[in-house]
């Protein structure tokens, strides 16, 4: 898990990187292909049989696709740190979306940890919106994308049994027709997001190289679950801000200010308190039913 999150910011850096020469929207899609094209392959060494395709697949694909794009957008305005940070306001908004769509009762802790989270976000936000104006809202729009992609897996995945690579598959094939629509609508109308040019070699090294640590990551992060429960391992996503702050320093020269840092301890705070306090009340469960 530890692994898969360090490999994270380093396919960020290069988005941000190969951002000031192809748009955001042609990333995005080309990110989905080449990860779908690694998955298929993986499967196909493994020997196994992707699984039917469903129509809330479809759903899920299109969430993705807003997360990413959001991401991305964000990705060229925003320090690689600061994006990553009011990112992460994504475990705090599924518990308000599982609340109110998926009717998951939600105690009064959960509510006081989502309330400090989000004054996190908050914190960050400030010096954000006063430098980057309304570019700084886009990252909470990946974590709200992510946070229902999160909760409509969650919903599904209830009553439909389907493994982590068919998953992965089918919801890339449904992410790569829905930014490919994206790219042919906005081409046509000339929307920056969706400017077409072709790779040059240079620049398809750096593409194949955010597919595969894409598919690398989800991977190793699929294989952290099949053997530890996901309570015990979400607080390790945090590390993906260290390597965010770590590149965005060496990279691009960037470092979180003073309000982010407090913001990101706050948001983390809440979060790690959050993961802490559902895996007690998983524990006093289980308890309760042996």
């Amino acid at each position: 898990m530890a692994l898969a999150i360090l490999f994270i910011p380093i396919s960020d850096a290069l988005v941000k990187w190969l951002g000031a020469e192809l748009s955001v929207g042609q990333i995005a899609w080309l990110r989905f292909v080449l990860q779908t094209l690694f998955i298929a392959s993986l499967v196909f060494l493994q020997r196994r049989l992707v699984g039917p395709i469903r129509w809330w697949h479809g759903v899920l694909g299109l969430e993705l696709s807003g997360a990413i794009l959001f991401l991305y957008w964000g990705l060229q305005y925003l320090p690689l740190a600061n994006n990553i940070v009011i990112f992460f306001a994504e475990p705090l908004l599924l518990l308000i979306l599982a609340r109110l769509f998926l009717g998951e009762q939600v105690s009064w802790q959960r509510w006081v940890a989502v309330g400090v989270g989000l004054s996190g976000v908050l914190i960050v936000l400030r010096p954000n919106w006063s430098l980057y104006g309304v570019m700084a809202i886009l990252p909470l729009m990946a974590a709200l994308c992510y946070a229902a992609f999160m909760a409509t897996a969650r919903a599904f995945q209830r009553d439909s049994a389907v493994s982590p690579s068919s998953l992965q598959f089918w919801v890339g094939v449904w992410a790569i027709l829905v930014l490919g629509l994206f790219l042919l609508i906005g081409g046509q109308q000339d929307v920056a997001l969706a400017r077409w040019s072709w790779p040059e070699l240079h620049q398809w090294g750096l593409l194949i190289g955010i597919g595969l640590l894409a598919a690398f990551s989800h991977v190793l992060i699929a294989m952290a679950l099949s053997l530890a429960d996901a309570s015990l391992l979400a607080p390790f996503q945090y590390l993906e801000i260290l390597g965010a702050s770590l590149l965005g320093w060496w990279i691009f020269g960037e470092f979180p200010d003073q309000l982010t840092l407090l913001g990101g301890a706050v948001i983390i705070g809440s979060g790690i308190w959050l993961f802490l306090h559902e895996r007690q009340l998983a524990r006093s469960n289980l308890d309760l039913v042996n």
